[in-house]
């Protein structure tokens, strides 16, 4: 006998609805090549009920639950990660460091599956947000940190001077401004080992008047953060410490961010190295007059990439303006595109406007800048993008975002590397004012003439019409 469809529907709701939710069997996180010995490769994943692991050849029966973690060798996972495997892998399970499918199974059907191609050593695949991603065995886990601040912007070019009595530590990609050496009683630079070009000039000979500690990684591209910590203040830039282009300067004072940045410091000093390629002297200009400042209190959000990285899901949220500033963009990304689909699903609600440089990338950032508007005409979003016309700066370096009334400053460059290889920095401020005096820096950059309020005139104007008629009034008595 058939159910009647509400009786039906009403059968799978009490069904539903009576029943325990619980979280599904998954795999958390794949090691197929970890550094020194294949032997502590390992899977991790999460057990509600028996199930069993297989690579399509061997196969585990699980039968525990909750966090569960299966190694081709417990010793040798234990010595490399300081966990104790639940599960060995058979002889036949293996993960292949030249690609692998790897399936859980419950109740005889595929509740979760992956495929990785070769990986890297070192390389761990896992799941973040119900989406996977990667990491390398080495890179930290530092969480955002937030905290409410009072503090300033800057906008470069500039004479900013960083002062310092205390020790001071700096952080940037290359460092080559002595004079600011000046303004500090005892600091240590970190630099990257290996940047583009070769390691300035300048910055070996700063290296033999203070400690300069030269970072590489197998692991990370580059070490392109930059910012700069005394006591408690924290100056967070685009910047590479000169001042001659546009660019932004963070500054405020945060004992949880002074310290939680002290801490990665500390992490990444294991990479020091000696330096690489010597280049030649790098003749950056040191800055001009002051820059446009804006003083502000309210919450800021740093954060560290690769560890976490809320760009595009800022990008992505915004409803009322998205406006980006950068040197250049790279959409390629793997196999996808999320820096392209952030712009994109943002167009719908938000006006998108997208600033590149035009001294450097020029023909690159030209098509950039035409595909987007090619992009916005096709499926009628509201994108205008466009190169800089730079006036008084020598080209666009800074990177931003402004997605309604949030902010973010950040060192990355909106590229693969910038958004995920690279250590970077940046942070989110959650104000209204700074976007919008930053909004206001960003049109004007991107040609837009600031319009008068002629309503502000109109009490102007009523007066001096009332004051004519009466000059009016008196000469025609005479």
């Amino acid at each position: 006998m058939k159910l009647e469809t509400k009786h039906f529907k009403l059968l799978l709701f009490l069904i539903f609805t009576s029943a325990p939710i619980s979280q599904a069997s998954e795999l958390l996180e794949i090691c197929p090549n970890p550094y020194g010995s294949d032997d502590a490769e390992y899977v991790k994943l999460f057990v509600n009920t028996p199930c069993t692991l297989t690579d399509g050849e061997g196969a585990i029966k699980i039968n525990k639950s909750g966090i569960v973690f299966a190694a081709k060798n417990s010793s040798a996972f234990y010595d490399e990660f300081g966990i104790k495997a639940d599960y060995e892998f058979p002889k036949r399970f293996a993960l292949s460091n030249n690609g692998e499918s790897v399936f859980l199974i419950e109740n005889n059907s595929v509740v979760d599956e992956f495929y990785y191609s070769k990986a890297s050593e070192g390389l761990v695949y896992f799941k973040r947000n119900g989406s996977w991603t990667f990491k390398y065995q080495d890179w930290s886990d530092f969480d955002t940190v937030k905290d409410f601040v009072k503090g300033r912007i800057i906008i470069t070019p500039c004479s900013y001077n960083f002062r310092c009595n205390e020790d001071a530590l700096i952080a940037s990609y290359t460092f080559t401004n002595m004079e600011l050496l000046k303004n500090l009683n005892n600091v240590e630079i970190f630099v990257d080992a290996t940047p583009t070009g070769g390691v300035p000039v300048e910055e070996m000979e700063i290296s033999r008047i203070c400690k300069v500690s030269f970072l590489k990684a197998n692991s990370y591209k580059n070490f392109h953060y930059k910012f700069g910590l005394c006591g408690n203040k924290v100056v967070i830039t685009t910047e590479n410490w000169v001042w001659h282009n546009r660019g932004y300067i963070v500054e405020f004072e945060s004992e949880k961010v002074a310290r939680f940045l002290k801490n990665v410091l500390y992490h990444d000093k294991k990479y020091e190295s000696s330096p690489g390629k010597v280049s030649k002297l790098s003749f950056a200009k040191n800055g001009y007059a002051n820059g446009k400042e804006f003083d502000f209190e309210g919450y800021i959000e740093v954060f560290i990439i690769p560890d976490r990285n809320p760009i595009l899901e800022i990008m992505s949220s915004s409803n009322q303006r998205l406006y980006i500033q950068t040197p250049y963009i790279n959409f390629g990304f793997y196999n996808k595109t999320p820096i392209l689909d952030s712009i994109k699903k943002s167009a719908k609600n938000a006006e998108v406007k997208v600033l590149l440089d035009s001294r450097y990338n020029k023909e690159e950032n030209t098509k950039t800048a035409e595909f987007l508007n090619r992009i916005a005409k096709i499926y009628g979003l509201n994108i205008e993008a466009r190169l800089v016309n730079p006036n008084h700066f020598d080209s666009l370096h800074g990177k931003m975002v402004i997605s309604d009334d949030k902010v973010v400053i950040t060192s990355a460059n909106f590229n693969m590397y910038g958004f995920k290889l690279n250590r970077e920095i940046g942070v989110v401020i959650y104000n209204k004012e700074v976007s919008d005096f930053l909004a206001e820096q960003f049109l004007e950059d991107f040609g837009y003439e600031k319009k008068m309020d002629y309503t502000s005139l109109f009490p102007f104007i009523a007066l001096m019409v009332i004051a004519l008629f009466i000059v009016v009034k008196a000469l025609r008595r005479f």
